[in-house]
């Protein structure tokens, strides 16, 4: 797979399906046994020193030196990355933590934490951040303020790999998803073609009082589909916003209506969908 210039790339799969193993790979930590990782318009492969300095990585989980304040934190990775010392309160300012250099950063919130891990990430303005489960153990609004933040970066033409079992967090802030499903790319997807999935799947069920026949037979004629449901119900098929309508063919033609539900595919059932297909293949 490519990720092309500025976009947000998801990954995404069930547990072992090699999400970390692929991480480790693009970020030089792990030798591929074959095939071929390319960094940049040079095509750099990932342990090489000018790579690393394209990519920014935050992990899914970080601790940082005890007794050490934010400030020092970020003047010891700066200066392991040859930085000079301007770089720290920039990146200090990206994540809105230039009001806590003095605090030490043992003792900061699981989300400022993660903010700091982002900072030392963009030390050296790098073309690539890498995101593992950034928001994992996160609580709701620390997950938020987190997410706020991917999201003005996207906003800059950042390049972003982000790495998530949360696909409520994915479709926020993706462009593309690859599916992964036992160390196999089962898809990749633009999340407004998952979104047109989840559009073609939305369904109409109609509690019908009365005959169902005649019922079916009316939205027919309008070229809707509709299939025998629970007792006397219809289930109709309702893409591209044709549940009013056929709602309106049925008051119109006499049918009385007891009850009626919208339901359409959340994205983490259509990534399952994805899944499962890709596992009855193999």
């Amino acid at each position: 797979f490519t990720i092309e210039d500025g976009e947000t790339f998801a990954l995404v799969g069930p547990n072992g399906a090699g999400k970390t193993t692929t991480l480790r790979l693009l970020l030089g930590l792990a030798r591929p046994d074959s095939g071929r990782i390319a960094i940049g318009d040079a095509a750099l492969p990932p342990h090489d020193p000018e790579a690393r300095r394209r990519l920014g990585y935050v992990p899914q989980r970080v601790e940082f030196p005890h007794g050490r304040t934010v400030a020092e934190v970020l003047a010891f990775f700066a200066e392991l990355r040859g930085l000079p010392r301007e770089t720290i309160g920039r990146a200090l300012e990206r994540v809105g933590l230039d009001s806590m250099t003095a605090r030490r950063a043992s003792e900061l919130s699981g989300g400022y934490t993660q903010r700091l891990s982002l900072a030392q990430a963009l030390l050296g303005d790098p073309d690539v951040l890498v995101l593992d489960e950034p928001t994992a153990s996160l609580d709701p609004q620390a997950t938020w303020e987190f997410r706020t933040l991917v999201q003005q970066l996207r906003r800059e033409g950042r390049t972003v790999l982000l790495c998530s079992h949360l696909l409520a967090e994915v479709e926020r802030v993706a462009d593309r998803v690859l599916i992964l499903v036992d160390g196999r790319c089962a898809a990749i997807e633009r999340l407004d073609a998952l979104r047109e999935r989840q559009a073609a799947a939305t369904r109409l069920a109609v509690d019908v009082r009365g005959d169902a026949a005649r019922a079916t037979a009316l939205l027919s004629a309008r070229g809707l589909v509709a299939h025998p449901g629970e007792g006397a119900g219809l289930v109709v098929e309702a893409r591209d916003g044709r549940a009013l309508e056929a709602l309106e063919v049925l008051r119109a033609g006499g049918v009385e209506i007891g009850s009626f539900e919208l339901t359409r595919p959340t994205l983490e059932e259509t990534f399952l969908s994805v899944v499962r297909g890709e596992r009855r293949d193999a």
